[in-house]
């Protein structure tokens, strides 16, 4: 009995959150920016490299791989020399800009002020 009681005071609470959704003016979640240099992405060279490259640590004479293997901590160095998505990297930064920080700012407070 508790159970049916509780079903109708839920069905409210949702009918509420669903009023206040539509109120409120929908907004994408995030906006595609158009390129900002003159490049374009396929121009771009990118250079992949392992950011602990234990071949080259042994080859200079510090063995340490056994040490961090030992730990059980191989799959989280095989997670950091893991792939790099070129074609990401070539469409962030194409598209990748410097904003001045105190004009984000005042931008900021004016939206603010705008957006509660």
């Amino acid at each position: 009995m508790a159970s049916s009681s509780s079903a109708p005071e839920s069905q409210i609470q949702d009918h509420q959150q669903q009023s206040q959704q539509q109120e409120q003016p929908e907004r994408a979640a995030y906006v595609i920016k158009g390129s900002t240099m003159k490049l374009k992405e396929h121009q771009l060279k990118i250079q992949t490299e392992n950011l602990v490259d234990f071949k080259s640590i042994t080859f200079h004479g510090c063995d340490i791989k056994e040490y961090y293997a030992v730990q059980g901590l191989m799959n989280y160095f095989k997670m950091l020399n893991g792939p790099t998505y070129k074609a990401l990297i070539r469409h962030f930064w194409v598209r990748a800009s410097v904003y001045d920080k105190k004009a984000s700012e005042e931008e900021e407070k004016e939206m603010i002020l705008l957006y509660p």
